[in-house]
């Protein structure tokens, strides 16, 4: 699986190291993940804005573990950095310390996306060289040592600001009931917000809300770093086939991926229809655009929808397997 989200990717990582828990269920929560539209029609994966509160709290109720901010918001960046190090330098052996940075200023890492800045999630621990500190890139499957200095001028930009921590022990397993109620929380049915954003971005240029339409080829530049989040769909995919005895070989998952390879892809499609827009200002290519936007919904719609039958059929198998389901439980599965 590819990079998906930075966050996510972070905590999920103490749950692949724990034997029996299943990262999977976690990123149910990604695929409609929040995101920013600005004041300017601007769409941004990342904002001052930004929380994580709804993943905090579902993280606890899946594993049983408690995401504590490290980060002072009302603090200055010499004091949040100084608690950085003092986490770092005195980190337990079962503690994650987690913060963001901005890759950017690392120009030896991977920066795909061409993001300047780019916020970004890492881990972070110490080595035998007081100078030398060892980062964890879990959504990048990166690991290795870089400088400290480095390192903390890239968490020093005014770009950045924020930082978790936790503890990777007493990892609990996650009770299905409590996986139905999540997937329940996630998956919107009548709407996807990211094709919607993007519709009234569009839209908004187009009537000159404000903005140019020249300045819809900038509002738009962030569309790869948020398509990628629809590769959750396969972790989803792939937790439920498992689970009913199906193989990640079978034509029917195999079929399932390739829809949300493609979701993904064409993606960029439309980010370049909305730059070919930004650039003409032609009525026809204003209307083929508003036509991909369609076909990316119904798409969506198309997975989240089988998505849902195989979330029903694992409900099933659940309850003729076990107890039988309380009412509130079966409200979940339908």
């Amino acid at each position: 699986m590819i990079k998906v989200h930075c966050f996510v990717s972070c905590v999920c990582e103490v749950i692949k190291r724990s034997e029996g828990v299943d990262h999977r269920p976690f990123y149910f929560g990604v695929w409609d993940a929040d995101f920013s539209v600005s004041d300017r029609w601007v769409l941004s994966y990342h904002s001052e804005h930004t929380n994580h509160d709804f993943f905090k709290t579902w993280y606890q109720q899946l594993y049983g573990i408690e995401i504590r901010e490290w980060f002072d918001p009302c603090a200055d960046k010499a004091a949040n950095v100084a608690r950085l190090v003092e986490l770092v330098e005195n980190r337990p052996a079962h503690r994650n310390i987690m913060v963001m940075l901005d890759m950017y200023q690392l120009p030896e890492r991977e920066n795909k996306f061409n993001q300047n800045p780019f916020p970004h999630y890492v881990m972070l621990e110490t080595t035998d060289d007081p100078d030398i500190w060892f980062m964890h890139d879990p959504d990048y499957r990166w690991e290795g040592p870089l400088p400290k200095a480095r390192i903390l001028n890239a968490v020093s930009q005014p770009s950045v600001a924020g930082g978790f921590f936790f503890d990777g022990i007493d990892v609990r397993h996650t009770a299905d009931e409590t996986v139905r109620a999540y997937f329940a929380t996630c998956m919107k049915h009548r709407h996807n917000p990211f094709t919607d954003a993007l519709r009234r971005i569009v839209r908004a240029h187009l009537e000159r809300d404000g903005v140019e339409l020249a300045d819809l080829e900038s509002a738009v530049r962030e569309i790869p770093v948020m398509a990628i989040r629809k590769y959750a769909y396969e972790h989803a995919f792939a937790f439920f086939c498992q689970a009913l005895g199906e193989d990640l070989d079978d034509p029917y998952f195999v079929h399932w991926t390739d829809e949300v390879e493609k979701l993904v892809k064409v993606y960029t499609q439309v980010q370049y229809r909305s730059m070919k827009l930004a650039r003409t200002d032609q009525t026809r290519v204003a209307d083929s655009l508003f036509a991909l936007l369609a076909d990316q919904d119904a798409l969506e719609f198309r997975i989240k929808a089988e998505l849902q039958a195989l979330f029903e059929r694992w409900c099933e198998r659940d309850a003729s397997s076990g107890p039988t389901t309380s009412s509130k439980q079966e409200a979940l599965c339908v």
